[in-house]
């Protein structure tokens, strides 16, 4: 049985990227529109792990920290506070009277992961199954077409296939840029006019997620990123039944360079701007 994990959060909109990357670590999650219906769901479910979005000015303090008291009182050792970016003076004191652990919601695969992972994963007997996509195009280990002896590209892209479910990837890096971007879209392979819109997507690197992204209209999604060696995707196509994507080494986001066609190169673009070339002196 998957454990569940309680989100607490009177805005139902905005808890999409909870409930994704709640669902990346093979949990079922479960909603609360306030602390008093947290616990009644307490009473009457067993819950792994409960997330407490925190508002950033409170209009009744003692009202909130006499919640939040009962709260930790019924279910000791289990909650996470969410707030929006650096929480308050009046946060911060509750955070700090009651020792709760806390993640800011616009850092939430960086900061929140490793709090819940702590909480949730030693009482995971099984994870959920994922599917690993195969990659069938890589531009970098194309040839170059006739006519052309070399070409610098700041540009990767990656062709994937997983059953009915094709996936276009682009890696975009400047040269010396310590970021890259991914731009990606989600298509159907035997009915690419059906747009596969609203599809949670999770990146992650070698320490961890990084990013939760949600398609748009036409499938297509996007992060930034601090450069990785490599990194994955994630993405739920369905409920419960999520893809993983394994990029190539990304070390090198340039195709290898030949001193010699270099060379050419140059003297071809010096003769192009009518530049005087150097003939070599005879004996």
């Amino acid at each position: 049985m998957k454990p569940s994990v309680l989100i607490i959060c009177d805005r139902a909109t905005e808890c999409q990227n909870i409930r994704v990357l709640v669902g990346t670590m093979g949990c079922r999650w479960v909603l609360a529109s306030s602390i008093e219906e947290a616990l009644a769901i307490l009473s009457r479910e067993r819950i792994s792990a409960a997330l407490l979005e925190l508002p950033g000015a409170a209009s009744d303090p003692d009202r909130m920290h006499e919640s939040v008291r009962e709260l930790l009182v019924q279910f000791p050792g289990r909650v996470i506070a969410l707030t929006h970016g650096v929480p308050t003076p009046a946060i911060s004191e509750l955070i700090s009277e009651y020792s709760i652990p806390w993640a800011q919601r616009d850092r939430l695969a960086m900061d929140l992961w490793p709090r819940l992972e702590s909480m949730v994963y030693p009482q995971l007997d099984m994870r959920r199954f994922t599917r690993v996509a195969r990659l069938v195009l890589d531009t970098f280990l194309q040839p170059l077409p006739p006519g052309i002896r070399y070409s610098r590209l700041d540009t990767r892209q990656l062709v994937y296939e997983a059953e009915s479910l094709t996936v276009d990837i682009a890696f975009e890096r400047p040269p010396d840029s310590t970021r890259t971007t991914l731009l990606g879209q989600l298509m159907r392979t035997n009915e690419p006019q059906i747009p596969m819109n609203g599809i949670p997507v999770v990146l992650k690197s070698r320490k961890g997620p990084l990013g939760v992204s949600i398609t748009n209209d036409v499938g297509e999604f996007a992060f930034e990123f601090q450069n990785e060696p490599s990194v994955s995707l994630e993405v739920e196509i369905s409920t419960n039944d999520w893809v993983l994507i394994l990029s190539p080494p990304l070390e090198r986001m340039e195709r290898a360079e030949d001193p010699l066609i270099n060379e050419m190169n140059s003297a071809d673009a010096s003769a192009m701007m009518g530049a005087p070339c150097k003939e070599k002196r005879k004996a």
